[in-house]
């Protein structure tokens, strides 16, 4: 059952409490659970990886800043596990399945997706990713955060978006800059002009991220997300 908030509170947790899980061998979920997702990447430059994906609490990883802290889309996925960003196993257990995918996909490489659910929570969290790019050439990385492009852990984001765009694209979220960002828009109301794109996956031209590739190819093209 969903936690209460009082009104006019900001809760800085998921509503559903219960969904938490602590960190486990089996994080990082194949993408061909999610329908949404997909699981081998068919357009754009990662064609042919699996695709996996990771999601973390709402709001307790998220900056308080974020737009759609009220109405973000967790609130309709009460059945999703969402990983204690707090467990002293999270990086520990997080490496330990890379390595895995690493040696499994070797061969063609595999796909991680941050975060279906919570954000990056820290600049050294960030850095940890960054690292992993190192350490396993097999990884590459896409998502979207609500940090700051200004702040500690959104300035190593935009860097990793400036230098190793081959392997990382993370979108700022709500941010004017026209490359490089996604926005969530009314539904009633889709204001598409110039580099703005629907994605496609929402309007029924992809059946799925993998099948689209939109995000982490078109660098120059902005994203609008239709608000669920």
């Amino acid at each position: 059952m969903a936690s209460l908030t009082p009104v006019g509170v900001k809760s800085p947790h998921t509503i559903y409490r219960k969904s938490v899980k602590p960190a486990s061998a089996n994080m990082l979920k194949p993408g061909a659970n999610n329908a949404k997702l997909g699981g081998i990447v068919t357009a754009g430059k990662w064609q042919g990886m699996h695709m996996y994906s990771l999601s973390l609490e709402e709001r307790a990883t998220c900056p308080t800043s974020c737009e759609q802290w009220d109405n973000c889309y967790g609130n309709n996925m009460p059945f999703a596990h969402r990983f204690d960003h707090t467990d002293k196993n999270l990086l520990t257990l997080l490496d330990q399945q890379l390595s895995t995918l690493a040696r499994k996909h070797k061969a063609t490489g595999f796909v991680v997706r941050l975060h279906v659910l919570g954000d990056f929570f820290s600049a050294d969290y960030v850095d940890w990713w960054s690292t992993r790019l190192d350490k396993y050439p097999e990884l590459q990385v896409f998502g979207y955060t609500h940090q700051d492009p200004k702040s500690p852990a959104g300035g190593i984001i935009a860097i990793n978006n400036a230098h190793r765009a081959d392997r990382w694209v993370v979108r700022f979220s709500d941010e004017p800059m026209e490359i490089l960002s996604s926005h969530v828009v009314d539904k009633a109301r889709v204001p598409v002009k110039g580099l703005q794109v629907i994605c496609p996956e929402q309007t029924g031209g992809a059946v799925s991220c993998a099948a689209c590739g939109l995000c982490w190819a078109a660098l120059n093209r902005q994203i609008l997300f239709i608000e669920h």
